[in-house]
């Protein structure tokens, strides 16, 4: 199922993940919208299913973003709500998110 499907009526995207976003021990591509936080990816070799993890933006009590590393930097965000959330990837596409969360808070 392509990720469309998982959109609701007039949700806007405000940010798409070009590479993955390690949450848990798997890797996801991660869509802002303006009224979720969705985690997709498309699992399997032989017979493909969607992995799909979402967290509404109007229950989010706070945000924290670092960094660590010298040559290849990476960056988390910990996104405490009704359940909390480690995000880890590339420093420059974590902090890009991290931005776009903020307007939400």
């Amino acid at each position: 199922m392509p990720l469309h499907d998982y959109l609701m009526p007039g949700e806007q995207t405000r940010f798409h993940s070009t590479g993955g976003v390690r949450y848990g021990a798997k890797k996801y591509h991660v869509i802002l919208t303006d009224k979720r936080l969705l985690l997709y990816a498309e699992r399997g070799l032989l017979f493909k299913n969607d992995d799909v993890v979402t967290q509404k933006l109007d229950e989010l009590q706070g945000i924290k973003y670092s960094e660590e590393g010298i040559i290849d930097r990476r960056g988390t965000i910990r996104i405490e709500g009704k359940t909390r959330m480690e995000l880890e990837g590339s420093a420059k596409e974590m902090k890009a998110l991290y931005q776009q969360m903020m307007q939400f808070l």
